[in-house]
């Protein structure tokens, strides 16, 4: 059956007049719906599809915000008249986007003599979903054989190590733990009477799950049972068949990663601009020659488009427009870490069928003691959307509750939530463009990419090797940064020698997390202009008070040290120097 014929089958399935053209293996739908969330099940029903490469869902439904983008393009059109005459640099390589993708690309093209750029249209990196998950660096077991994301989980998961104690970074390999209860079949169970129902949940099903990751190369998994599971979590549920315990799963502040990884790439000769944002593309024929942004043009010879939910309007804009972003929400729950030794693995009960395009959330520990319950996963049309209600809560809540059925949930000090950036294709895309020469997509970057982060790095310099890229090594590339060091981790004797050298870092800001106004003026000499900047390389305000205690102490230090009056200190804002790279300022 011709790719034609099967796009037209899907599609009849829905009682709508869908219109639809195939082009190089993309497919473009047209037409109207009745609500958004046949728009996301028509998209996916077409991503399914064996040989679509992928899917923009041109079709409009019910509340469609036709008049905000119309305005958000009329001002687009604006600031790139007003801005491409205005030519800021030019480039080998000029990388859209501060997420995780994106600084990850930096750092792994800063080893090569190249001219290298980063434009992050917000006031700092990692700020969109980077920031907002539960910085699980995932196995590899999830992901579905044989597609890009199953290959660079994998990969990416075993490079963690070495590329954590080059950066600094806190990372912990405490293993996945996945319970098997008698829920975890429920759905099945009027087929398999009585005891039977316990043997394939607790017998078959589990070894099911190993052969599963197995196959996508993930080492080291095992099946437990009985006084087994409890020695790993002693305060699990009881009710536990059977766990498939899984070594290899690590955890990490992901913010810290994309600052880490920022810093190194910037200290090995790339530029990271904030507050830049792409407006437009200055083309010859099917090439790129520059980036239009709010502070002027960026002249480049290869673009990288790792704009995280922004992707699909990046590449319309470049005029290779092959997929849609449909946002997912997640909302995470975060516990006090008064609570730390609770949980000791990333713990989930495994329910099948999983719920469809995601692994399904947890409770998972941090690696500075809190506890996660989450993420959930909701499509939402708005790719700004952020926000929490309590309905949202009490799913989660009663998701894990019997995970855990003593944990003390009361104990919550914050929740948060993230958009994921899936295509309808539901796999990582990272391909040149198909209708211009010197664009490289970087798409589609959901869970698991922050665990595949390093190895989408590599697999995207190769691609732009690919593309006709020279890559010559830098021989004196440096792979080290020193993080900030923090007075929460220092001995008495350690913490009272600094104290002699410098008195600030006897006056500690922030109490729940013992942040000294040493920490916090070695931030802002890295770059950090606003009080989150400041809270994702301090964790100034992450404790159990939330900040209650200490945000204006450090606002009165920011304006201090920016030389700016307090009214101008705001939580995400700024226009200074980023550790020596253009952020935000006049050139």
């Amino acid at each position: 059956m011709s790719l034609e014929s099967k796009v037209r089958k899907v599609l009849g399935r829905f009682p709508y007049e869908i219109t639809f053209e195939i082009r190089d293996g993309v497919v473009f739908l047209d037409g109207e719906v009745e609500a958004y969330e046949e728009w996301v099940e028509i998209g996916l029903a077409v991503g399914s599809i064996k040989g679509v490469e992928g899917v923009v869902n041109r079709i409009k439904w019910k509340d469609y915000p036709e008049e905000e983008l119309r305005r958000k393009e009329e001002l687009r059109r604006k600031l790139y008249e007003e801005n491409k005459g205005r030519i800021i640099g030019e480039y080998d390589v000029v990388i859209i986007g501060g997420g995780v993708a994106g600084t990850a690309i930096a750092r792994e093209l800063s080893k090569y003599r190249l001219k290298v750029a980063l434009l992050e249209k917000a006031t700092d990196v990692s700020v969109g979903a980077s920031k907002a998950n539960n910085g699980m660096i995932h196995p590899g077991v999830a992901p579905k054989r044989g597609t890009l994301k199953a290959k660079l989980n994998v990969r990416g998961n075993a490079m963690y190590d070495e590329l954590a104690r080059d950066l600094g970074v806190k990372f912990k390999r405490v293993g996945s733990l996945w319970l098997i209860t008698p829920r975890t079949l429920q759905k099945y169970r009027r087929y398999l009477p009585g005891p039977f129902y316990k043997f394939v949940s607790a017998y078959i099903f589990p070894y099911l799950v190993k052969l599963k990751g197995m196959l996508n190369g993930v080492k080291g998994i095992r099946i437990i049972r009985g006084e087994g599971i409890w020695k790993l979590e002693p305060k699990a549920t009881r009710e536990a068949w059977a766990a498939v315990y899984v070594p290899s799963t690590g955890i990490l502040d992901p913010y810290d990663l994309v600052v880490a990884l920022a810093e190194n790439a910037i200290a090995n000769g790339v530029e990271i601009h904030l507050e830049t944002e792409v407006v437009g593309f200055i083309r010859e024929g099917e090439t790129i020659k520059g980036v239009v942004t709010n502070r002027g043009t960026f002249l480049a010879r290869y673009v990288v488009n790792a704009a995280g939910v922004f992707a699909d309007e990046i590449a319309e804009l470049a005029g290779s427009r092959e997929y849609t972003i449909h946002p997912r929400k997640g909302v995470i729950l975060l516990f006090d870490k008064e609570l730390e030794g609770w949980v000791n693995h990333c713990v989930t009960e495994l329910r099948f069928p999983a719920p469809a395009h995601t692994k399904g959330g947890g409770i998972n520990p941090t690696v500075h003691g809190n506890i996660l319950w989450g993420p959930t996963a909701v499509e939402v049309p708005d790719k700004t959307d952020t926000s929490v209600h309590p309905e949202e809560i009490e799913e989660i809540l009663e998701r894990y509750r019997e995970i855990y059925p003593d944990f003390p949930r009361h104990r919550i000090i914050r929740y948060f939530a993230g958009v994921r950036a899936p295509t309808f294709t539901e796999d990582f895309i990272i391909r040149p463009a198909k209708w211009v020469k010197n664009l490289l997509h970087v798409a589609g970057i959901q869970s698991p990419g922050l665990a595949s982060a390093p190895a989408i790095a590599e697999y995207a310099v190769e691609q732009l090797r690919s593309m006709g890229l020279i890559l010559e090594p830098k021989p004196d590339f440096n792979p080290h940064r020193e993080p900030i060091p923090r007075a929460s981790e220092m001995s008495l004797e350690e913490l009272d020698r600094r104290i002699k050298e410098d008195p600030r870092w006897g006056n500690i800001v922030c109490t729940c997390e013992m942040v000294s106004e040493a920490e916090i003026v070695e931030a802002i000499r890295r770059g950090a202009s606003t009080l989150d900047a400041i809270k994702r390389r301090t964790r100034l305000g992450m404790g159990t008070c939330q900040g209650g205690y200490c945000t204006l102490k450090a606002a009165e230090i920011l304006s201090r040290e920016l030389g700016i009056p307090i009214s101008q200190v705001v939580k995400e804002n700024g226009g200074r120097l980023f550790n020596g790279a253009v952020r935000g300022e006049e050139p």
